[in-house]
């Protein structure tokens, strides 16, 4: 199905799988599943919707959780995330399971 985005116009296709996928994951309540509408913008204004949220602007000063080196992060000293420098993060040396998300 071809649907024209809400905010550019641009036309973008939902496909049968992306129908599948939003039934799939359509929540129940009262025994009732409440289906979840197929999007109304294009791919590349939902993407730039949810970058707004992001903080590129505020950059702190912290020490990575793993090693202690100190970093550059959006994420203020204070704040209670696990933070680790990006070699670090992409490396074998955390185990992933070990971390919850407050």
């Amino acid at each position: 199905m071809q649907k024209p985005c809400a905010k550019c116009r641009a036309t973008f296709e939902i496909t049968d799988a992306d129908r599948k996928f939003y039934d799939d994951i359509s929540p129940m309540f009262g025994g009732q599943k409440q289906a979840i509408p197929p999007p109304t913008l294009c791919p590349d204004c939902r993407l730039r919707q949810r970058l707004l949220f992001r903080n590129d602007l505020s950059l702190y000063h912290r020490k990575s959780d793993l090693s202690g080196k100190q970093i550059v992060s959006m994420y203020a000293p204070e704040k209670p995330y696990v933070v680790y420098d990006q070699d670090e993060w992409w490396g074998d040396g955390w185990d992933d399971l070990q971390h919850v998300v407050p």
